[in-house]
């Protein structure tokens, strides 16, 4: 049973960055269970920032585990934090738990088939073994992909720089939706509640919620947010969580299969191996299609039956929620629509005028400086007008970040 615990680390970056490199070396010696305290066990100095990114890289690590020495003023409780801190936490906390059907289904495969949990993107790219901007990347189960943060944030620009490296194929950020087209480096600049993680096209990602916000019992209210750009099929894995009656066949296999069309989307759930009683009798599900606008065309079956059904659209996402269905049987959901998908890929322009919005400066003087770093000058010009607004009475580090950032829109 490798499953392993780091010990006591120090409360500090150092410690944080060497995490997601023992996590991916753990790989090459067949684990993929390593426990390490989220923001360090003791010394060190508690920070916010740190102890967000921690719990950040916990979220999408194969044991999330807060511990600390004895001591009143270790903060390992999130409402113990500032009220940003505690709200960005809480955030990640509650999709760990929510990503309990995945994480799940993913450990299962690492026991059946020695598919492990983590694997570092250097199985694909060896070139990457030694380099220290993309080494500690890594796949989470099947479907998603993490470039950890672990370096605090630029204080003027209020946000981490990150090199990161996408895989081949095509990739979405896995809250925001924007697309990244693969086999490429990229660099992006993410706030404290923004974390680099990334879902492959046609990826199914099952998550769950029960009453009890502690039952990690199979739930009885099934999200299950959907990627469009190929189909593909995902199979659930549900047992009871605690005792060996999986051994006897008491667990439960159940399909989600996508059917992918740009103009016509379908999904397909049905029970397809194991016992019945495991799960609930039925449940309500929310099915969340990403990136994919709002359409009136959508039919809705349990087994041959048609059902009730509401839709309703958030953010970038269109999202079709059916209750009550039994789940020894089948749901299927149809919609159709022209042009329904969004292409959003992402474009580091965006961010940097999010920088500039964020900033505290005048507004008009971003407009001159906006009118400056997108023009067609060349970015020595740039550079001088830049630097001759010190005597408009913008400070100098800004006129250092500007200057810094104009490194990034020449790469464009």
């Amino acid at each position: 049973y490798p499953v392993l615990y780091s010990g006591k680390t120090t409360v500090s970056w150092s410690t944080l960055k060497k995490i997601p490199f023992y996590n991916v070396s753990a790989f090459n010696n067949g684990v993929s269970f390593w426990a390490h305290d989220i923001g360090g066990y003791f010394k060190g100095i508690e920070n916010g920032e740190l102890y967000t990114r921690f719990v950040q890289l916990g979220t999408f690590s194969s044991i999330l585990k807060f511990g600390a020495d004895k001591g009143k003023y270790y903060k390992r409780e999130p409402w113990r934090w500032d009220i940003k801190t505690y709200t960005i936490v809480k955030d990640y906390l509650q999709l760990r738990h929510k990503l309990i059907p995945y994480i799940y289904s993913e450990a299962y495969k690492y026991h059946k088939y020695g598919d492990a949990l983590i694997k570092p993107v250097y199985l694909l790219k060896p070139e990457f073994y030694d380099d220290v901007l993309y080494r500690d990347e890594y796949f989470f189960g099947s479907s998603l992909f993490v470039s950890p943060i672990v370096k605090p944030k630029d204080p003027v620009m209020d946000r981490v720089v990150q090199n990161f490296y996408v895989p081949d194929g095509m990739w979405y950020d896995f809250v925001t939706g924007k697309k990244f087209p693969g086999g490429h480096n990229y660099i992006s600049f993410f706030k404290d509640e923004d974390y680099p993680v990334f879902a492959s096209a046609g990826a199914i990602i099952p998550m769950g919620t029960n009453e009890n916000i502690n039952d990690t019992t199979p739930p009885n209210n099934m999200e299950i947010h959907i990627f469009p750009g190929v189909s593909n099929t995902y199979t659930l894995y549900e047992d009871d969580g605690e005792s060996d009656l999986y051994r006897k066949d008491f667990y439960l296999m159940t399909d989600i299969e996508y059917n992918y069309m740009p103009n016509n989307y379908s999904v397909i759930i049905r029970a397809t191996k194991g016992k019945s009683g495991i799960v609930p009798a039925s449940r309500n599900y929310k099915i969340v299609f990403r990136n994919t606008k709002r359409t009136d065309d959508v039919v809705v079956y349990s087994n041959q039956d048609k059902v009730s059904f509401k839709t309703y659209v958030d953010g970038p996402n269109f999202i079709v929620e059916v209750d009550d269905v039994k789940t020894i049987g089948q749901l299927t959901i149809n919609c159709k629509g022209k042009d329904i998908e969004i292409d959003a890929v992402h474009l580091i322009n965006l961010d940097i005028e999010s920088i500039i919005s964020d900033l505290q400066i005048p507004t008009e003087m971003k407009e001159v400086i906006d009118g400056i770093l997108f023009s067609d000058l060349p970015i020595q010009k740039k550079r001088i007008e830049i630097r001759k607004l010190g005597k408009k009475g913008l400070d100098k580090k800004f006129i250092r970040l500007f200057i810094k950032l104009l490194e990034y829109i020449s790469e464009i």
